[in-house]
């Protein structure tokens, strides 16, 4: 005689153990997701080699020096090069970017830059709540408060009160090796019209040792941040960045909108603070 098991509309012993288990292992890999997906340290040792091949190497600071036309050319003069070029395309309003699509209140356009890279140049920009030189600050000092891949930092030398060798690590999804970052940025808050601006590029620097994964290379970076009223900035943020491991058409399709995440970021970081409960009359 076959017994009919019993239906109560209530899951028996088996079914809950089963689904304690599916929900606790799902759990664990979501919380350990960086280290299930991880590439095996032996593999990421023989590509490493593949990296170091493939990549463009940073110029020094007598490098940027003779990229220059002035036969007494230094990196001084090439970052004052930098920010004049900046400032004449603010002023000539940014003819010759591709607009692209982008959320509500930012703006998203590339360029192609014709140097035998392939990269293109992106700018993202948004309004910001704050005046240039507090955003300027934000920017330089307090990536914690925006960037939620931001895991170390130091100054590596500093060369004037406006000038520094800058190394950075940020941390990457998974699969993805952290990228280290090294940099000669320079800064200027004495531009006409209250104008701030921040600009880096990639250098070698007395074989700075790693302290992430990967070395990333930055081609361009400059932050322009334009007063526009009530306490209010414009941050302009000019973007090209070569993170390895990435291909072309990554680049192409994704990594405007992260630049444009990334001003987002900024902007967000501050958000005026909504005070609770009704007016009243003083």
């Amino acid at each position: 005689v076959m017994q009919k098991k019993c239906t109560t509309g209530k899951p028996d012993q088996k079914d809950l153990s089963e689904n304690l288990a599916a929900t606790q292992g799902l759990a664990h890999m979501i919380t350990e997701c960086d280290r299930l997906f991880e590439i095996p340290h032996e593999m990421f040792c023989q590509s490493r080699n593949s990296y170091i091949e493939a990549e463009v190497r940073s110029p020094t600071l007598e490098d940027l020096g003779k990229q220059m036309d002035e036969e007494n050319g230094n990196y001084q003069t090439y970052i004052e090069n930098l920010i004049q070029n900046l400032c004449k395309d603010a002023k000539d309003k940014f003819k010759g970017w591709v607009t692209c699509s982008s959320m509500e209140n930012t703006d998203l356009c590339y360029k192609k830059v014709g140097d035998g890279n392939p990269l293109r140049l992106w700018k993202a920009s948004v309004e910001v709540e704050a005046p240039p030189s507090v955003v300027l600050n934000r920017v330089l000092r307090e990536r914690h408060l925006w960037d939620e891949d931001f895991l170390q930092w130091k100054i590596v030398e500093t060369l004037d009160k406006q000038t520094e060798i800058y190394q950075h690590v940020l941390n990457s999804m998974a699969p993805h090796p952290t990228r280290d970052f090294l940099v000669l940025r320079a800064w200027r808050t004495d531009l006409p019209k209250g104008m701030c601006v921040l600009v880096a590029i990639s250098v070698e620097h007395d074989e700075t040792p790693l302290m992430g994964d990967v070395r990333a290379v930055v081609l361009d970076s400059q932050y322009l941040i334009e007063p526009c009223g009530s306490g209010k900035s414009r941050l302009t943020h000019i973007c090209r960045v070569d993170l390895k491991g990435h291909s072309l058409d990554w680049y192409n399709k994704g990594f405007g909108h992260r630049c444009l995440a990334e001003v987002a970021n900024i902007r967000n970081s501050f958000q005026p603070l909504i005070a609770e409960g009704p007016e009243t009359k003083i």
